[in-house]
């Protein structure tokens, strides 16, 4: 025999009234014994209702010793919706295998600019060596194009997503300093991924696009547009020639390159 039924009989039950959170209203009404509850509602707790798992957002009041006293328990509680896998699709048909490393925000900068995770060197400048990898990857990007995607309203779904695992880092080493004199820029922001910035990051803008990546002691270790218009393309043919790199971009599985 446990401690609350010695001291409160085995017979006295709790009456619990179960309330759906998304609407007020609720969802029933139980008496229930206190070995049927758990002892702290203090924790993330799921109960199984009516065939459905609900999670209980609040509790008054929230401990075993309170409402076998108060023979009294309101569970606010939302209902567990399940996503059906088949309803799940992606808005590009590849990501990078390298997730970009961040930091939290601790400097000023001139500018900032704020990328997604899944765009994360989706256009990017690579060495010359790296075009046999980059066609192995394009042949995965374009299986998704040609059997795993579907036009919606405004833009392209695709149902599965080819990781860039044989590409690798662009291990880059271009001065940045030469860079910056080819692009006409001086002013320097930082990249920031979800609220954090992106480490050893930066971020330069022309009249036409802004680029960003990462050095290290001023050599450029990956180098990635962000934004850009019709007029970006002379600019990458000049990064491509000062530095011998060829321009990717992964989502249209397109090069620039200078032949």
């Amino acid at each position: 025999m446990g401690l609350f039924d010695k001291l409160f009989g085995t017979n006295d039950k709790i009456k619990v009234q179960f309330i759906d959170n998304s609407n007020g209203q609720t969802i029933g009404v139980s008496k229930m014994k206190s070995d049927q509850l758990p002892e702290t509602f203090s924790v993330p707790t799921t109960m199984h209702i009516q065939d459905s798992d609900w999670n209980v957002e609040e509790a008054n009041p929230e401990n075993l010793i309170d409402f076998v006293n108060t023979k009294n328990l309101v569970l606010k509680m939302r209902k567990i919706e399940k996503v059906n896998p088949n309803d799940i699709w992606f808005t590009t048909p590849t990501i990078s295998n390298e997730f970009p490393q961040t930091v939290a925000t601790t400097r000023q900068t001139e500018f900032d600019i704020h990328i997604l995770e899944d765009d994360y060197r989706h256009k990017e400048f690579l060495n010359l060596n790296a075009l046999p990898h980059i066609e192995e990857e394009f042949i995965g990007i374009k299986n998704i194009w040609d059997n795993d995607s579907k036009k919606s309203d405004e833009y392209t779904l695709f149902k599965n997503c080819h990781v860039r695992k044989v590409i690798g880092l662009p291990k880059l080493t271009i001065n940045f300093n030469e860079l910056k004199a080819i692009l006409k820029c001086s002013s320097i922001g930082q990249v920031l991924i979800n609220g954090e910035a992106l480490q050893n990051g930066f971020a330069i803008t022309t009249e036409n696009t802004t680029y960003f990546g990462t050095f290290n002691s001023d050599i450029v270790t990956e180098l990635c547009v962000s934004q850009w218009n019709e007029n970006t393309k002379s600019e990458i043919s000049d990064i491509n020639k000062a530095f011998n790199l060829l321009f990717v971009n992964w989502y249209h599985c397109d090069i620039i390159r200078n032949d």
